[in-house]
């Protein structure tokens, strides 16, 4: 804090009331949402899904540079696996195709005939299902309709209150059998017993690849969709784990209030995800007095911005994560009496949040930070010409100036 005088015959002094001992919080904080909105709602008592991977060779093409499609898959997996609910009535299975035998022609016949149970469907067994994500390797051909039919086996008998289904993730079509007998699988399993509906996500298909696998969903009214890259591939399985039930892919952002203020700020950030766009459209969204200073929003990451009292804007980045809360902190900046001169409040980046005369009563919301506080232009004989002042979370702080003869 530093202060100066223009004139001989005044003595300034500024004072912070905030004791500035320590940061108490932290600008952004991701706390677990209130228990509504962390417990799976769900009309199903039993949600039985059974995971059905690719291990063709072709999963060892690069889906980026330097990163192949197992690879991306694998660390998807892994954190989808993480955010399974380890709660009674959830159960997920493992099964996985292509992996004996090779991508040859010597090799084809008994890939064709690879598609095993490694998990059964029962409980949420983490450790297994990793397990099975780590020993996953891209080696033979595609046997999805051998799959399929294997995994009517798998689920029990479809009951009222149980919802049982198969989410397939496959980097190509059908290579072991005619394609049609992919969907004649699929009409199979939703006919069959366990009334089982399958669910399809085209991994780095072209636009034709995608187009031929709808057969297998149009059958049981499943999830067909697409995913160019590892962050695609993540938001469709979110988006078939939330439609069945199991996980919740939404989270909530919050702008801290403090007596009633916080700033009426704009959030973007993409939405909206189908079978043809995956990734969602644009979207903005404002909070303000009326939409309140909280908002559901689906995992990903989104820009919030608000304009200041000069004009000019603030904007942060939040990381919505599923079933929690990001709350972003705030500060109230109170000033004190001036005489009319014009003070400028910048942030420790230069933006300016502040250009006008300040009055007793007069205030601005602000994050926790340091800011300075300089007179812009000297009029008169001003008591104040410069400050800085840290602002603590949750709080209001009140500049203090008196002067003494």
């Amino acid at each position: 804090m530093r202060w100066s005088s223009q004139h001989g015959s005044w003595l300034s002094r500024v004072i912070v009331l905030s004791l500035l001992l320590s940061i108490l919080s932290v600008l952004v904080q991701v706390r677990p949402a209130a228990a509504q909105d962390t417990t799976t709602q769900t009309r199903y008592r039993t949600v039985n899904i059974e995971l059905i991977l690719d291990s063709s060779g072709s999963m060892a093409q690069e889906i980026s540079p330097g990163v192949t499609r197992i690879e991306a898959a694998k660390q998807v997996l892994r954190d989808v696996i993480d955010a399974l609910p380890e709660q009674e009535g959830i159960n997920v299975g493992f099964r996985v195709y292509g992996h004996k035998g090779n991508n040859t022609e010597a090799g084809k016949e008994e890939s064709c005939q690879s598609s095993d149970l490694t998990v059964p469907i029962q409980g949420v067994d983490k450790g297994a299902l990793l397990a099975q994500v780590e020993t996953y390797s891209p080696v033979g051909w595609t046997p999805i309709a051998l799959s399929l039919q294997r995994a009517e086996a798998d689920f029990p008998a479809a009951a009222e209150d149980t919802l049982n289904a198969a989410v397939l993730v496959t980097d190509g079509l059908e290579t072991c059998q005619p394609p049609e007998e992919t969907c004649n699988a699929s009409r199979a399993l939703i006919q069959g017993d366990g009334k089982v509906v399958t669910h399809v996500i085209g991994f780095a298909l072209a636009q034709e690849e995608q187009a031929n696998l709808q057969c297998i969903t149009e059958e049981s009214g499943g999830l067909l969709l697409g995913a160019g890259s590892a962050a695609e591939l993540s938001a469709a399985l979110f988006q078939i784990l939330e439609e069945v039930q199991v996980v919740v892919s939404n989270g909530f952002f919050e702008i801290e209030e403090i007596g009633g203020i916080f700033p009426f700020c704009t959030i973007t950030g993409q939405g909206g995800a189908t079978d043809s766009n995956p990734q969602g459209e644009q979207f903005t969204v404002t909070l303000n007095a009326q939409t309140g200073n909280r908002i559901e929003l689906a995992v990903g990451v989104y820009e919030v911005s608000w304009v200041n009292p000069s004009g000019q804007e603030t904007r942060i980045r939040v990381n919505i994560e599923a079933g929690r809360t990001t709350f972003v902190r705030g500060s109230l900046l109170k000033f004190p009496q001036g005489a009319g001169e014009i003070y400028v409040l910048k942030d420790l980046a230069g933006v300016v949040l502040w250009q006008d005369q300040i009055e007793q009563g007069d205030y601005i919301w602000v994050l926790p930070s340091i800011y300075r506080l300089d007179l812009l232009e000297l009029v008169g004989d001003p008591i104040l010409i410069s400050m800085e002042v840290q602002t603590l979370p949750g709080s209001a702080t009140q500049i203090e100036v008196f002067t003494a003869p």
